[in-house]
């Protein structure tokens, strides 16, 4: 390498240090301290397990046990009686929802990936069921989609055997698009931030507006923001009082952030976040 060339590559370098190292992280970005909305959900998503936005602008959300998406009102948080995925029902212990285009998808703790389209409510979509070979090594919990890479990410909450990491896998959904690495989050970065112990992912979303992904940790109270190299951006605590078991979570058209709860003691909900300074809604 000349001279030259030496010089540029190390301007190119220091310039993308100092970009990472000055881009506001998830908890400036949007306002966390303040919600402008939050709505009950109906019993029926008592157990809310995952949210995304469809293509159309509809908030989608699934419970744990029963394959039925339902439509959920962002404004009021009523929901529609909702599609089956597959007849019956697939019957599992569903973990995530991510919508690619028209292709939806649910992944369970066991690993196994259902692949459905949206129909009217009341119906039945067909399933197609894949096994992404996590058996014995991670516990899903966590599903979005990666537009950028065309991928999706399956969080695991727990690892088998234990690992001092947070891992996400990534799973190409182009044909013979070649495997790609697991995002993996030291341990080590989150004590760094003051947080001591193991952290469980409940949920994830890829904010479009950074390109960066956004994981919930209901265990742990927390949320937290890292890139595709593994490098923690942000780690923010969840009030336990006003996000008791989170579990759902998705970035909205609006720009704005929906984190769903399950139940617990009270009713299920969903509460909203807008950007810093977006002011009263």
């Amino acid at each position: 390498m000349t001279p030259l060339a030496c010089i540029a590559l190390s301007l190119a370098l220091a310039c993308q240090g100092t970009a990472q190292g000055t881009a506001p992280g998830i908890g400036r970005r949007m306002d966390l301290e303040r919600r402008v909305a939050r709505f009950d959900l109906p019993g029926r998503l008592s157990e809310v397990s995952g949210l995304a936005f469809s293509p159309d602008g509809s908030l989608l959300a699934h419970g744990d046990e029963r394959g039925v998406v339902y439509a959920v009102d962002p404004a009021t948080g009523s929901a529609d009686r909702g599609f089956q995925v597959g007849a019956p029902p697939v019957a599992d212990d569903l973990e995530g929802l991510a919508a690619a285009g028209e292709r939806l998808f649910m992944v369970s703790s066991g690993g196994r990936l259902y692949e459905f389209r949206a129909v009217p409510q009341g119906q039945a979509s067909q399933v197609r069921v894949t096994s992404l070979g996590l058996e014995g090594e991670c516990e899903a919990e966590g599903l979005a989609y990666h537009a950028a890479s065309d991928a999706l990410l399956v969080a695991c909450k727990t690892l088998r055997p234990p690992a001092a990491e947070v891992r996400i896998h990534r799973f190409p959904l182009s044909p013979g698009a070649g495997p790609l690495p697991p995002v993996r989050i030291p341990l080590a970065a989150f004590r760094a931030r003051g947080h001591r112990g193991d952290v469980s992912p409940s949920g994830l979303d890829v904010d479009p507006a950074t390109g960066t992904l956004v994981v919930l940790a209901a265990r742990q109270e927390l949320l937290f923001e890292a890139d595709l190299e593994g490098r923690l951006l942000d780690l923010v605590r969840l009030p336990p009082r006003r996000h008791p078991q989170p579990e759902g979570i998705a970035f909205g058209p609006d720009g704005r952030l929906y984190i769903a709860d399950e139940a617990g003691g009270g009713a299920a909900r969903i509460s909203v976040y807008g950007p810093s300074g977006e002011g009263p809604s």
